[in-house]
């Protein structure tokens, strides 16, 4: 990448000559032919490297026409790279270790080191550098070395998507040492392409010649076929969350209509808070409004329930085990129970309006109650489901049998819900129990999604998006498996480390993924709102002089 140097920037010199003079082909000495001189950013300001370029004096040698540099230039800085090793290596561990933005690794450069680089050419150094170190993550060597002592191997596959449209990341980990082995960005979600990346890990566990004992997934067809495909007789444990999950879905469903009918009758909040306010907006009713002598103290009660109030009806919180309309009704019975023991005691100036607060969620908890008993029985349906696939030590089959019977019991039900679990539970019964207590496995495969929590936390508290991140998305190949890298180092890797991999290319399937983001990008940008109408004019205007060929021109028509 080429660049203007400022003329009044002052330089450091440093000159490099080769150690070794003698021809490695024919043996005769090498002479010094020419200097390269090149300019590069340090941690002590920029630098102007001179190398002595040398070649074989021996005309008749193969390699007479060849300059050799120093061995020492690329321990400074590989060809073509305006800044050194140290720089790459400080930007990238505060980059996939402290998750830093690159305005702030911008910033610190120029203040602390007076390095001044610009946005679009950090990133572009940063890119290398994630390269780099997830071409070491996944080098056989380095893999082999993390798994000596390793007997066995677990893997798991598990995608995610951000939005709909877009790619879904599939991730391949091992289980038994927490290692992120791969990730792909694929279109589609057919077996045949699912099928490519399980023969990928297939591959990997051959390199390392150790055994793969289990796979854990959820319950894709995908994910079945292909494992079964390229692991034969391999246990295949389903992802206990996932099923829980489908499980709870016809609960959760009703459960949701109900919560939002509650919450609609659960209304007139911001009136009593009116009242209750020192001066009241002129289209308040004050018949009822609070004399300055009672605001004081009796208006902070009432403004203190209807915050209670307004913070239950907001807490969207749960889960199949916990149902968020649930806990909500729950939440309101207890603000209820509150309000009868104060209007127990003698009347108060605020008596009528914690009646009226009353009235309200009464309302809503007469709404919720209409589905109450029919969620309540799933709701023990389900914790029974639960508790069945958590086994106690020494009782693996006795929980088995019982999972089979009642599975078998809630089939010949009349009731469609519970009809629904017990067909659920028969399609999962294989995977879940699938390996025994031999296989010590976790009971979900979540582990990617709480993983993937920590190098978007800090995008996530400011955005407050709550999905993956298109970034994460395109660039996967390479960036899951360089913050995987990151998360057990405390200081920055060193040269020697990433010198080998210095020359490692970006994968194709990622180079694609980030042409295809590149293009849609573009496609929503603002910047093309008037680009149709533009199209048209010029359209138009072609049509009008008879530009177009085989078209007749506006005054013909």
């Amino acid at each position: 990448m080429s660049r203007r140097w400022p003329k009044t920037t002052q330089f450091h010199e440093l000159t490099l000559r080769r150690h070794d003079l003698t021809c490695h082909v024919c043996g005769s000495a090498l002479h010094h032919r020419v200097t390269r001189r090149r300019c590069v950013y340090r941690f002590d300001g920029p630098t102007r490297v001179a190398c002595h370029l040398v070649r074989c004096t021996n005309p008749d040698c193969s390699a007479y026409n060849q300059l050799l540099g120093p061995e020492e230039e690329r321990h400074v800085a590989p060809p073509q790279w305006r800044i050194d090793w140290d720089l790459l290596l400080w930007m990238g561990f505060r980059r996939y270790k402290r998750h830093w933005s690159i305005p702030q690794l911008q910033a610190e450069l120029r203040d602390t080191y007076d390095v001044t680089l610009s946005v679009a050419l950090i990133a572009d150094y940063l890119r290398r550098y994630q390269t780099m170190v997830a071409a070491r993550h996944q080098a056989v060597p380095q893999l082999r070395q993390a798994y000596r002592d390793v007997p066995e191997l677990v893997l798991t596959i598990d995608g995610i998507q951000p939005e709909k449209g877009h790619e879904t990341v599939y991730v391949v980990r091992e289980l038994r040492q927490q290692r992120i082995w791969f990730a792909e960005s694929l279109l589609s979600s057919a077996t045949e392409e699912i099928q490519a990346v399980i023969r990928r890990a297939r591959l990997v566990a051959e390199r390392l010649d150790i055994p793969v004992c289990g796979w854990m997934s959820d319950k894709q067809e995908a994910f079945v076929t292909a494992i079964a495909a390229e692991f034969p007789g391999t246990p295949h444990r389903y992802c206990a969350n996932h099923f829980l999950r489908d499980l709870a879905a016809p609960m959760l469903a009703v459960d949701s209509a109900a919560k939002i009918r509650m919450r609609h009758k659960v209304r007139g909040l911001r009136a009593l808070e009116r009242l209750c306010l020192p001066s009241p907006p002129a289209f308040v009713d004050t018949s009822e409004r609070l004399t300055p002598t009672q605001h004081q103290g009796a208006a902070q009660i009432v403004l203190s329930y209807c915050a209670a109030v307004r913070g239950i009806l907001n807490d969207a919180q749960g889960g199949p085990l916990w149902p968020p309309g649930w806990n909500m009704a729950y939440a309101l019975r207890e603000i209820g129970q509150s309000l009868e023991r104060n209007l127990t005691c003698s009347p108060t100036p605020i008596t009528s309006l914690l009646k009226r607060l009353r009235g309200f969620i009464q309302r809503g908890l007469t709404e919720y109650e209409k589905d109450q008993g029919r969620i309540a029985t799933t709701l023990g349906q389900v914790l029974m489901v639960w508790a069945l696939i958590h086994p106690e030590p020494g009782r693996h089959h006795a929980y088995h049998t019982s999972f089979q019977q009642v599975a078998e019991q809630y089939c010949q039900a009349k009731d469609s819900t519970t009809q629904y679990i017990g067909q659920l539970m028969l399609s999962f019964e294989a995977g879940l129990f699938c390996g025994g207590e031999a296989l010590d496995l976790p009971e979900d495969n979540l582990d990617l999604e709480r993983w993937i929590k920590g190098p978007k936390g800090h995008e996530r508290h400011i955005t407050g998006r709550q999905h993956v991140g298109l970034r994460m998305v395109a660039e996967a190949p390479t960036l899951l498996p360089a913050f995987d890298a990151h998360l057990s180092r405390n200081t920055p890797f060193t040269i020697d480390d990433l010198l080998p991999y210095v020359d490692a290319a970006i994968p194709a399937s990622q180079q694609e993924a980030m042409t295809r983001h590149r293009m849609m990008r573009k496609a929503r940008s603002k910047k093309n709102e008037v680009a149709p109408w533009n199209s048209l004019k010029r359209t138009i205007n072609c049509l009008s002089h008879g530009v177009i060929s085989n078209r007749p021109s506006l005054s013909s028509l």
